[in-house]
């Protein structure tokens, strides 16, 4: 699992010019494969160049390295009402893979505390405009109090400070009546998955968030505050401690589910979800009954993996709810995302039917809740059960197509859901030994299982387990095993246009 191994503070303003130049090209890089709709100078004056009287980056790095992080925080000394006020401000990003960690915070507790302790009696506010409901869920989260919010007004005298904070700070106001919706430009780069993740998200603060900033997709910042205090400290540093706290016991409930009490007491919740999941829910009580003594529910973290490429694969796996990413991995160990999996998606079905070691790693997008079916408890069902049986086979027939010919010069012009539009006009053929299929052209063939033999005008091939053809001129097809194919039309005009 990809791991942050180090982390640094810098402090930009003792860099040489040309240090600094380095360090905003090096964080501008990662910060470009989360956000866009910012340039790189203009990156550089709100992180590396801030005119902030104290800033400091922490950077993080991953096991090769490599920066796969940044979290900078700064401090603005202000007058108010003739008084001294502190406004800290951040900005941080961080790759997928490196998400759901917790790792800045530790950093704005001890820098706010620092501060505090060194200017006793100072107002001392945090003002964001946030971009994201993940970053408002994190400041709900781990101050509390936070303004605007669900459960209460914004005050007027406080809503009229942070209007004049964010106009001090150059935020231009998206709609003049509302003085907490800002032009930011930062936007957060999200797959499908992930942006119907949040959209179905029923976290309060998340909720919140997205009724507040509908614009958030577009760059709109919602003007986010938090005045720092010893209690909002305080609650900080508890938030933490428990999520400390809380990984033995989350370790010891998984192992608790292993047990035979553990798993009677999931077995209800297990019923249900999978009562709720198109693909099983015609099923027999009995036999869902039986699926969910076997089955083990689970919750994972962002940026954890589900399973490996190359892994062997034992259950069918059902995402109860939130997002999750297809990934397939190069020579160069570089993965590549080729799948976006949301709320109701079944995968992993093709270790299940054909017993081969998984041809995906899988990795959470967001906070998971997986639901395992073991390959034994459910083949006994897939044998009794036609609608089932076919429903998991065009699931990866669907896969193994999308693996096959996404990158094939005659179909990269089709999207996902053009592809999978294609696919539908496919016929599946369930073939046992000796039977024959007669084969037009310009059809298109996808061999899913098993050994077939093709014979035409230019002789006769065997082809077994998975491969894609493109038929020129008519072929026979015979079954040398039972076999699994799919024949499609010709590829689409769109493609090879």
């Amino acid at each position: 699992m990809p791991r942050i191994v180090r982390s640094e503070i810098i402090n930009p303003k003792v860099l040489t010019a040309e240090q600094r130049t380095a360090l905003t090209d090096a964080l501008y890089a990662v910060h470009s494969e989360i956000f866009d709709g910012v340039d790189k100078s203009a990156f550089a004056r709100y992180v590396v160049e801030s005119p902030a009287q104290l800033t400091s980056i922490q950077v993080h790095r991953n096991e090769h390295d490599a920066i796969v992080g940044y979290f900078a925080l700064h401090v603005f000394e202000r007058e108010f009402d003739g008084e001294p006020v502190a406004i800290f401000r951040a900005e941080a990003g961080s790759l997928r893979a490196y998400r759901g960690r917790n790792v800045n915070a530790p950093l704005g507790l001890q820098l706010g505390l620092r501060y505090m302790l060194q200017h006793p009696g100072r107002r001392v506010y945090y003002l964001g405009s946030l971009v994201h409901p993940s970053s408002y869920s994190s400041f709900a989260k781990f101050f509390g109090e936070v303004w605007p919010r669900a459960a209460a007004p914004t005050p007027p005298a406080l809503l009229s400070l942070m209007d004049d904070l964010a106009t001090s700070f150059g935020l231009e106001r998206v709609v003049a009546h509302n003085p907490l919706l800002r032009h930011v430009g930062w936007r957060t780069r999200e797959t499908d998955a992930e942006r119907a993740y949040w959209a179905q998200c029923d976290k309060p603060a998340a909720r919140f968030f997205i009724e507040a900033n509908p614009g958030y997709q577009q760059g709109h910042g919602l003007v986010t505050m938090v005045q720092v205090s010893f209690a909002s400290l305080l609650h900080m540093a508890r938030t933490l401690g428990r999520a400390q706290v809380r990984k033995p016991m989350q370790l010891a409930f998984r192992l608790m589910r292993q047990t035979p009490i553990g798993a009677r007491l999931a077995r209800p919740r297990i019923m249900a979800y999978l009562q709720q999941a198109p693909l099983f829910a015609h099923l027999p009580t009995a036999t869902l009954q039986a699926l969910a003594a076997a089955s083990a529910i689970a919750k994972h973290g962002a940026g954890r993996y589900l399973f490996r490429q190359g892994e062997p694969g034992h259950d069918l796996c059902l995402l109860v709810r939130g997002a999750a990413y297809a990934l397939a991995t190069d020579a160069d160990g570089t993965e590549r995302i080729i799948d976006q999996l949301s709320t109701g998606a079944v995968f992993g079905e093709m270790a299940v039917l054909t017993g081969e070691h998984r041809t995906a790693t899988v990795r959470t997008a967001s906070t998971c809740t997986v639901l395992r079916i073991p390959r034994r408890a459910l083949l006994p069902v897939l044998a009794a059960d036609t609608q089932l049986h076919q429903a998991l086979w065009h699931h990866f027939a669907t896969r193994r197509f999308d693996e096959l010919v996404r990158h094939l010069a005659p179909c990269e012009g089709l999207s996902q859901a053009e592809r999978r539009e294609w696919l539908a006009q496919g016929v599946l053929h369930e073939l046992n030994a000796s039977d024959e299929l007669t084969l037009e052209a310009p059809q298109c063939l996808l061999t899913l299982t098993g050994v077939v033999e093709l014979g035409g005008t230019a002789g006769v091939r065997l082809v077994q387990g998975s491969a894609w053809l493109e038929l020129a001129a008519p072929m026979r097809l015979t079954a040398r095993s039972a076999a699994r194919v799919l024949v499609l039309p010709a590829v689409p005009a769109l493609a090879k246009a």
